[in-house]
């Protein structure tokens, strides 16, 4: 995996003596698979005040745009995608998802890892993330081992109006509900607020489009880590973010680029 920015004396080209701009040389140490505490190191999370939060993305996206190919992300992803995908929860208090998401790419609860175990542990983290699930029908298959078999419960997220006897089901199969909408859905700042005062203030979700989309009409997401997959599809298949366009498109700066195998892992944070 090579560094593209910011630059280093690794990927910075020089000039040779005749004057012409060369790219560096290349070696082990440009292309070599990074250690999982190197991956961890380049995306540890910023300083947060007493009380903050920060929400993260992380999505992959095809070249020509699109966030998954036949309904699921993995088509579009690699071997270093999923390091960056695994890194990326074992950093992460809470993995917020959308119930699309989980009905289609098949969530599993998350799981400890001994690699990262240290590193939690220091930074006063349980095992392993919790799972927050974003509903507001709460039409979710509550027999599966997401619900059944987590490590440490799962969450479910949705409006005060949600079915009663969804509300029940959700609970008996073990699960936490939390109202974070005064309707029947979420509200996506209110998610924020909600998951920071139960300590659960690094955020990551991982959509889908609808769930991401929400989070940056209402101006609240802080960070964008996505996979440009060297991949072209065609066809209709949804961007990584949708609904409603904003008024205003948000601006963010480019903050780490990596590169490995022609996919390029980009993070972003909000200006």
């Amino acid at each position: 995996m090579r560094r593209l920015f910011p630059v280093t004396d690794m990927t910075a080209w020089v000039t040779a003596a005749d004057g012409a701009v060369e790219p560096p040389a290349t070696g082990a140490a440009d292309g070599r698979e990074w250690s999982l505490d190197e991956l961890a190191d380049a995306y540890a999370h910023p300083e947060l005040p007493p009380g903050g939060s920060w929400l993260r993305a992380n999505m992959v996206s095809s070249l020509d745009g699109a966030g998954q190919h036949d309904g699921r992300s993995q088509p579009l992803s690699s071997e270093a995608d999923m390091r960056i995908f695994g890194t990326l929860r074992a950093l992460a208090d809470v993995v917020v998802v959308g119930a699309e998401t989980v009905r289609l790419e098949g969530y599993r609860p998350a799981r400890a890892r001994e690699a990262f175990a240290a590193r939690r542990a220091a930074a006063g983290q349980g095992p392993a993330p919790v799972i927050a699930v974003v509903s507001a029908s709460l039409d979710l298959d509550f027999s599966l081992p997401l619900f059944t078999e987590p490590l440490v419960p799962t969450l479910v997220l949705t409006g005060a109006a949600a079915p009663a006897d969804r509300v029940a089901a959700a609970r008996a199969a073990g699960a936490e509900v939390l109202v974070a909408g005064d309707g029947a859905g979420v509200e996506p700042a209110r998610a924020r607020t909600v998951l920071a005062e139960r300590g659960l203030r690094r955020q990551l979700t991982e959509g889908g489009p609808r769930l991401l989309g929400q989070f940056v009409a209402a101006d609240a997401l802080d960070e964008l880590c996505l996979t440009v997959s060297p991949t072209m599809t065609a066809g209709g298949a949804q961007r990584i973010a949708g609904g409603p366009s904003v008024a205003v498109p948000t601006r963010f700066a480019l903050a780490s680029l990596l590169e490995q195998d022609g996919f390029l892992f980009t993070r972003y944070r909000r200006i």
